[in-house]
């Protein structure tokens, strides 16, 4: 090397070769170019792994998702079932003036509403009476 400068004779040059290099494997996880001769993608490769599959195999991983699928569809019907059952429903009941005093007395005294009360007591009614 001389003082001056780099000169192209500074440096080693590989020869080129009239076959073609056998690409070596990269990090996990890299892809490699695809070239000219290379045909064979990720896709494909992924294809013959479905393809060495007997038929057996295939028909027992096509039941299987389909009992997976079947679960998860059942598992969503059960949800929607159980929020339709947590409806609550209203009943209007007429009370005379001195059994509403008594009722507002009793949510205030204990710190309740006085629909909650009224379920607590229509509970317990309906306990004792075997219902």
């Amino acid at each position: 090397m001389s003082k001056g400068g780099l000169y192209l004779s500074d440096f080693t040059i590989a020869a080129k070769s009239a076959a073609k290099p056998v690409p070596s494997a990269g990090p996990v996880g890299a892809e490699r170019p695809l070239e000219e001769g290379n045909t064979q993608t990720e896709a494909d490769a992924s294809l013959a792994m479905l393809t060495k599959r007997t038929p057996a195999e295939q028909e027992k991983r096509a039941r299987d998702r389909a009992a997976t699928r079947e679960d998860a569809r059942s598992s969503l019907k059960n949800l929607k079932r159980a929020k339709q059952r947590e409806i609550k429903f209203y009943v209007n009941v007429a009370l005379d003036q001195a059994t509403k005093a008594r009722l507002k007395r009793a949510a205030d005294e204990n710190d309740l509403k006085m629909a909650a009360v009224m379920k607590a007591a229509i509970d317990f009614y309906l306990k004792e009476n075997d219902y």
